[in-house]
């Protein structure tokens, strides 16, 4: 009997157990955690199949949020009609669904609000309704809108400045990092090479292989260094909106109407 036993034991270890699939909820985690470090291909091919050819979130809202995910992947990576596909399938689904300005860019939220007007003009989805006032008071606001033009002139700048301003963190993060390196890396190997030259400005026979070592090291760092720099201007040109919006709600100015000056306390609110 015990020799039985050892000999199904031994089996099972050989054949090991079946691992336990992960969930539709558990790929959609991972696939956000791929997004936000900015993968967005490999983000795509983790989304889809979430959402296609069959839904396979249970939760509305999960199944709202991959859309979105998915839309701005297809956004970054250049392919607008997939991206618009994917915002209309979220309005669909929640026609008064917002964009977090703190997450996403200005022009990837106007595509958005223009892609819901559009689709509020042809009636496949219904205006948000208005929200009823008070029945004691009317509160009268406007609309006030402020463009800020911005330059082009600090994404000439290295260092990750450009991205920095663009709200690309991680990526201004990883530009300062490298070209920092690579231009110390740069400067030490000059300095190292100045000191070994003797007081005639020559070096020995004993230095002059050790200088000629690190001439190469001089010039890796300072290639390394202007490659990452222009690599960082052209990123930042591709990223930069000349133009950013911001919309927010004041209040109406107040004005006296006709004969107000015969019950003191008493105002109108009008539109400008």
């Amino acid at each position: 009997m015990w020799l039985a036993a050892v000999v199904l034991s031994a089996c099972l270890l050989a054949t090991g157990s079946p691992a336990v699939a992960a969930t539709p909820e558990a790929e959609f985690q991972t696939a956000e955690n791929t997004f936000r470090f900015q993968d967005y291909a490999k983000a795509v091919e983790q989304l889809r199949p979430l959402l296609y050819p069959d839904v396979r979130l249970a939760s509305p809202d999960l199944v709202v949020r991959a859309h979105e995910f998915l839309a701005a992947c297809y956004h970054w990576l250049g392919d607008e009609r997939a991206m618009e596909d994917e915002f209309t399938a979220l309005l669909t689904l929640a026609p008064q669904h917002r964009l977090d300005s703190f997450f996403y860019p200005p022009s990837l939220i106007e595509r958005f609000e223009g892609i819901r007007a559009k689709l509020i003009g042809l009636h496949v989805i219904e205006a948000e309704p208005a929200p009823k006032p008070p029945v004691d008071t009317v509160k009268c606001e406007r609309t006030e809108e402020t463009i800020v033009r911005r330059s082009w002139v600090p994404n000439l700048v290295p260092f990750g400045v450009g991205q920095f301003l663009n709200g690309r963190n991680t990526k201004g993060a990883l530009f300062l990092t490298g070209q920092t390196l690579s231009l110390t890396l740069n400067i030490a190997a000059w300095v190292s090479i100045e000191s070994l030259r003797g007081s005639d400005g020559y070096f020995s026979a004993r230095n002059a292989g050790v200088a000629r070592d690190l001439r190469i090291v001089q010039y890796v760092g300072l290639g390394t260094f202007v490659g990452l720099a222009v690599w960082g201007i052209v990123d930042a040109f591709l990223d930069f909106t000349p133009e950013v919006k911001s919309v927010r709600m004041v209040p109406c100015p107040t004005v006296p109407p006709a004969g107000a000056g015969l019950v003191p306390g008493i105002a109108v609110c009008a539109r400008f």
